[in-house]
């Protein structure tokens, strides 16, 4: 059951070797359900030098299989995962905090 606001849908990109010493993000195919939300400005200036518009948070399921350093996509816009954060609830409140960067052609 989720305990947060379904929004979005998302997708995980993870960063796999090629070869030698080059790689590249793969997707893993399998749509996850998310609330994604712009973070608050207090919390802004923690992350990616504090640029507003940049920062969002998301809430996911506990089984989703998202890691940090990977790539979420949502809508056509590419957030990198910074941190992840797993609550535990006695089992009614599981879910994973998720801080992400948005990816632009400014970034």
């Amino acid at each position: 059951m989720a305990m947060f606001f379904i929004s979005h849908e998302i997708t995980i990109r993870r960063l796999h070797k090629t070869s030698g010493y080059s790689s590249n993000y793969s997707a893993t195919y399998t749509a996850y359900a998310a609330d994604i939300q712009p973070a608050d400005v207090d919390r802004v200036g923690l992350v990616d030098g504090g640029r507003i518009g940049v920062l969002y948070e998301a809430w996911v399921a506990p089984e989703v299989p998202v890691k940090e350093a990977d790539q979420i996509t949502s809508n056509g816009q590419i957030y990198s995962v910074k941190s992840v954060n797993y609550y535990k609830g006695a089992g009614l409140l599981d879910h994973k905090h998720l801080i992400l960067v948005a990816q632009d052609a400014s970034n």
